[in-house]
């Protein structure tokens, strides 16, 4: 909590760091301040779901300067940040009005605040993580000149390797001793010799997705004309930091009563795949997108309740008999708003924050019972 003098928009996004870090997030996203003066005062803070133009000129009519979302507002940055549609506008609305955008998305997915919240926000007792407590990895290992160590474990690290859970930059590190012979046409950066040269070892690892951008990275850092740099993919054990919840919910009731009761709490017209009379005893709860997970709860649970799958991952996870209560991306991530909200007034206790429930821009038409 931060309760002295005025508070900066730097050291707001600072403490949510420290809240839901950012080496939880996965490699491609985008959290933290987007865009904004880090020494710029807060004057007020307006929290809502997505990052847009609406939001941004919403916050700025309220008084506020920094607009904290879940959604960043874009995850590939645009060629050009310019008025127009989408992320672009955002950004230069952002700009143009002076406020601050912060964005905690899978970061605040996996946060146990974060992961929990739409399990709670429906009344559902929870149990475990739903995500499988092991991810895929690649064990990346560099040789380099000692004097060279650092700044290839540091570039190694800014592209996204030596990320654990709640943790970031990890590395080990040990020196030994390197021996090569130098073919015609080689031309090395120094002389082997019959003793070899030090050289230090580097060991990180990073997600099957960055590989390809880790070892750019190493490489360009690197001395060396041929460095030796290795990838070994295996899997890790996460202790923490883990996707979606299993649940228990209401004894003798039926997917048709949780359907009822998912939709009168998020208030929205949820699509069910399954027997409405079949009992459930075990709750998945995976907010947003949940087509990672179902393998795993169909595995754990009866049904699992999200925002969207995919069509073909839904007949198969059907076929594996797990049954799906789909209530849409941004309503099952209005709980999360919530959390980010509740977040922000503890951090800042002397500045307006202002929470605001995610409009939804969808709608539904009530199927008719004759249908033919």
């Amino acid at each position: 909590m931060i309760s002295d003098g005025q508070m900066t928009v730097g050291a707001l996004a600072g403490a949510l760091e420290d809240r839901f870090p950012s080496a939880m997030a996965e490699p491609w996203d985008r959290v933290g301040l987007i865009v904004g003066d880090p020494a710029t005062e807060v004057a007020g803070v307006l929290v809502t779901l997505d990052a847009t133009t609406e939001a941004v000129n919403r916050a700025v009519a309220s008084g506020a300067n920094v607009l904290v979302t879940h959604h960043p507002p874009f995850l590939e940055a645009p060629v050009r940040f310019v008025p127009a549609p989408g992320s672009a506008g955002t950004v230069a609305a952002a700009l143009r009005q002076g406020c601050a955008v912060i964005s905690l998305h899978t970061n605040l997915d996996r946060a146990d605040e974060g992961a929990s919240a739409l399990a709670l926000a429906l009344g559902l007792n929870v149990l475990e993580p739903l995500e499988s407590g092991t991810e895929p990895v690649t064990l990346l290992t560099a040789m380099v000149p000692p004097e060279f160590e650092g700044a290839v474990r540091a570039a190694m690290e800014a592209a996204g390797a030596g990320r654990m859970g709640e943790y970031a930059g990890c590395a080990f590190v040990s020196d030994g001793v390197g021996h090569f012979t130098a073919r015609a046409g080689a031309a090395p950066d120094r002389p082997a010799g019959s003793a070899g040269t030090p050289e230090s070892r580097i060991e990180m690892v990073c997600a099957p997705s960055t590989v390809e951008r880790v070892l750019e990275a190493a490489r360009a850092a690197h001395p060396y004309e041929e460095p030796s740099i290795l990838g070994i993919d295996g899997r890790r054990v996460r202790a923490s930091a883990r996707l979606g919840r299993i649940c228990t919910w209401s004894p003798d009731s039926t997917l048709g009563d949780l359907a009822r009761h998912v939709s009168e709490t998020l208030g929205v017209a949820a699509r069910v795949w399954g027997d409405p009379e079949r009992p459930v005893l075990r709750v998945a709860v995976a907010n947003g997108s949940a087509g990672s997970l179902l393998a795993r709860a169909a595995s754990v649970s009866d049904v699992i309740v999200a925002g969207e799958v995919r069509y073909h991952d839904a007949l198969d996870a059907v076929a594996s008999g797990l049954a799906i209560i789909e209530a849409g991306h941004d309503a099952t991530e209005w709980p999360l708003v919530a959390v980010l909200g509740r977040a922000v007034a503890e951090i800042a206790p002397n500045v307006n924050v202002r929470c605001e429930r995610p409009a939804i821009d969808w709608w539904t038409v009530e199927a008719s019972d004759d249908r033919r």
